[in-house]
């Protein structure tokens, strides 16, 4: 039996692990955390779960088969998620005015008239650049950057429209079908996926580092980007190099647990674009998203981005004054406060800039023998693309060493 070690038992490292185990492979995983599921997690409060960072993965045919596979029932969204907000002085479903919808549709149709490709963005181009040609300046910063920011945890004016529109122009592609998680939320699916790889026999090594020089077979690391880079340094320098030129970015998630619950605006969240001096990115409404895993009303506050890195360093009562601050200036609430859960990821997310966009172009370059990368640096931010990648990566191996 051909062995296979997985560096990182984060998300990516637990799916790839099982997919190569049903092939038959041994699979060993090291961690240098003292638990599996990196970003993800759930915890429990006495007024209800706080996920510490994704609260879903998107609904795919494959996202559903990893549900069905791990024997875990899914928990799907309540009607009241379809509606979402945007800011523009008070949240809305539709920010642009009649004027901009006007002048969006004809930009936006006339596009469309002279075909798809026309919108297929180019190579090196930042997305606020490709948003005001295509779609105009109000489309651009009232419905494209709240969307992209709340995905890529930063505004457009670095984002690579290559990186993040280029996939759409893929043949292959599901419809949209909604979200789902575990029913205690996303430990669920942790949880579940450590039970299901340990009982295919998959050994599992928490607080443990390892070197690339004392193993033997094919290896993936399925790590951050600068972990990566660390792990790579000594046997493979110039991936090593490119690996360490990709920019990080820190997320801040904050639960906050209200006494009542606000009711003008009932729907899965909403997104604040830039330029009303606001430092959220957004907001989930967690109690108006999934049934029955709520004991009280409570929001997750999503913050930080490059140019926000300073939040990171506020301290728990500062963070607190500024989201109240915030809430009122968005919601026009002031409810008491019944608790709270503040998750500080620090370098947490690959920012999707032009430099990462070279660096994806320079890594496909690079030939290493035996070993594999997996991350969020490379398949796009969302947990069903990293499924994806864990499939692919399987595929790979088996088809070399199998």
């Amino acid at each position: 039996m051909k062995k296979v070690t997985v560096i990182g038992a984060g998300f990516a490292g637990l799916t790839v692990a099982l997919r190569l185990a049903q092939q038959g492979f041994e699979v060993e995983i090291y961690e240098s955390s003292s638990r599996c599921g990196g970003l993800l997690g759930t915890d429990q409060t006495p007024y209800g779960i706080a996920e510490r960072a994704a609260n879903a993965m998107i609904r795919t045919r494959k996202a559903e088969q990893l549900f069905e596979e791990l024997n875990l029932t899914a928990s799907h969204v309540l009607e009241s998620s379809k509606r979402r907000f945007i800011f523009r002085d008070v949240p809305t479903q539709w920010p642009l005015t009649l004027l901009e919808t006007f002048q969006f549709v004809i930009r936006l149709g006339s596009k469309l008239i002279r075909g798809k490709k026309t919108l297929r963005p180019s190579k090196q181009e930042t997305l606020e650049n490709w948003g005001k040609k295509n779609l105009g300046q109000a489309a651009t910063r009232f419905l494209l950057g709240p969307a992209m920011q709340g995905i890529y945890a930063n505004d457009l004016s670095g984002l690579s429209s290559f990186l993040i529109l280029n996939p759409l122009f893929s043949p292959r592609k599901e419809k949209y079908r909604g979200l789902l998680t575990g029913p205690g939320g996303m430990q669920d699916l942790i949880n579940h996926l450590e039970t299901k790889i340990r009982s295919l026999g998959v050994k599992i090594h928490l607080n443990s580092s390892v070197q690339l020089d004392d193993l033997q077979g094919p290896v993936v690391i399925a790590t951050s980007a600068a972990a990566a880079s660390r792990l790579t340094q000594v046997k493979f320098p110039e991936l090593s190099s490119i690996l360490a030129s990709i920019r990080m970015t820190s997320l801040i998630s904050v639960t906050l647990f209200f006494e009542k619950a606000q009711s003008a605006y009932k729907g899965f969240g909403c997104l604040i674009p830039r330029g009303f001096d606001l430092k959220t990115f957004g907001i989930l409404m967690n109690s108006f998203i999934f049934k029955d895993r709520d004991k009280t009303y409570n929001e997750t506050w999503i913050l930080g981005g490059i140019q926000q890195e300073e939040l990171i360093q506020l301290s728990d009562s500062e963070l607190l004054k500024l989201l109240a601050q915030e809430r009122y200036a968005i919601l026009k609430q002031k409810d008491s406060l019944l608790d709270f859960k503040i998750n500080r990821w620090k370098n947490a997310l690959p920012y999707y800039d032009l430099t990462l966009e070279k660096a994806q172009k320079d890594l496909n370059s690079i030939e290493t023998p035996d070993l594999f990368l997996h991350g969020n640096y490379l398949s796009g931010i969302g947990l069903s693309k990293i499924l994806d990648r864990s499939d692919l990566i399987a595929q790979q191996i088996g088809s070399k060493y199998g």
